[in-house]
């Protein structure tokens, strides 16, 4: 998009081009807020599921500290390795919990935004390092908004975490005159609330963070009316282009009808205005089809090729210049042209019937049975 057009230009939403460009750059809407929410909340659970099992261990790890025999004490080689048997079922315990904190972060992180993968954000960008630049977005709006919005977030968390320990001081003070392993539930027990209480102050912020974030993003991302007129010169090419590419569609479409033609049934003439062919399969259609239809020179052209294939011409210029205006090109007649088209083929099927069997031709009918009802004639 071009940059030339300023903000106060912008005024219209992103195209689904435009965003879909954004994502390729690297370029989502986040809110990051939202991985904290889950990290407290998936310690709280488990401390709640598995608090028990962390407080044996803890105290297994204690004991075994407090039984080394002197003489380890004394030997670098043999402190290392007591030091190791103490420590390895609480990393054997801890690292598990590591990774699942980090797996529940990476997945709540993707909850506003979606999976990405762009390797565009890695290229050397030495607009990145201009001090001017720097500067300019250090000190922009933007930048402001993201700093008054950590401080609000970081006053509300905050001061819930101060009334937390100013609440529970008592507690806390109480957990070093009670006994093992009181004192260890206890501290499980404070600390389960603790996390809980976080994690819900946490995510009222956050629910005000993610329409912010959306807003935010959806913004930053607005066009002005000549980047969409830009774009959409970008995506169907210049108005030359795109009369060549129909023009060629046209032509395409043209040979192919024309392919129909020696496969009709029956064409139906003007008789030098407009030519229609129609193909009636019993087995396969519950009405004619209309195969090839066209004016002027392509008229001429459908006569041409069903003269050349032995298909019957028929002069029915009403009924003709009602296929030509209201069917299109391999739709079924309406019901409306059902008995014109019926008496046409009728008449068909008794000129190859008397070809097969040496019998004069029929005359054309001169009455109006090839007629279409008054509102389809032209």
């Amino acid at each position: 998009m071009s940059d030339t057009h300023g903000a106060e230009s912008r005024t219209e939403q992103a195209t689904p081009r435009r965003l879909e460009k954004a994502r390729e750059e690297g370029s989502v809407v986040r809110a990051h807020a939202v991985a904290g929410v889950a990290v407290l909340l998936a310690g709280a659970f488990v401390l709640m599921v598995g608090g028990a099992r962390l407080v044996n261990l803890l105290e297994s790890c204690v004991r075994s500290g407090l039984s080394l025999a002197p003489e380890a004490m004394r030997e670098p080689g043999r402190m290392l390795d007591a030091a190791s048997e103490i420590f390895r079922p609480g990393l054997a315990l801890l690292t598990p919990f590591l990774l699942l904190m980090a797996a529940v972060a990476f997945v709540a992180d993707l909850a506003i935004g979606g999976w990405f993968f762009s390797t565009k954000p890695l290229k050397p960008d030495f607009s990145r390092i201009d001090p001017m630049k720097g500067l300019g977005r250090l000190f922009s709006g933007a930048a402001g908004a993201e700093i008054v919005k950590a401080l609000g977030k970081t006053a509300v968390v905050g001061g819930v975490a101060y009334w937390l320990v100013k609440s529970r001081l008592p507690n806390f003070v109480q957990v070093a005159a009670e006994t093992w392993p009181f004192a260890a539930h206890h501290v499980a027990a404070l600390s389960l609330n603790l996390l809980l209480v976080l994690a819900v102050a946490l995510a009222a912020v956050t629910v005000l963070e993610v329409p912010y974030q959306v807003w935010s993003f959806r913004n930053r991302l607005k066009m002005s009316r000549q980047d969409i007129r830009d774009e959409q010169k970008e995506t169907d090419g210049s108005p030359q282009t795109r009369r060549r590419i129909r023009g060629l569609r046209q032509k395409m479409a043209r040979a192919r009808m024309i392919t129909e033609v020696p496969k009709a049934d029956v064409v139906i003439v003007n008789p030098e205005h407009y030519a229609a062919a129609l193909k009636y399969d019993e087995a396969k259609m519950r009405a004619p089809r209309l195969v090839a239809k066209g004016s002027g020179l392509i008229a001429l052209r459908i006569r041409e090729v069903a003269a050349e294939h032995d298909v019957p011409i028929v002069e029915a210029p009403p009924l003709t210049r009602a296929l030509y205006r209201y069917v299109e090109l391999g739709d079924e007649i309406p019901t409306g042209l059902y008995g014109a088209v019926a008496e046409v083929l009728a008449y068909v099927y008794g000129l190859r019937a008397a070809r097969d069997t040496g019998r004069p031709q029929p005359n054309l009918p001169q009455d109006s049975r090839f007629e279409p009802p008054s509102g389809f004639d032209s």
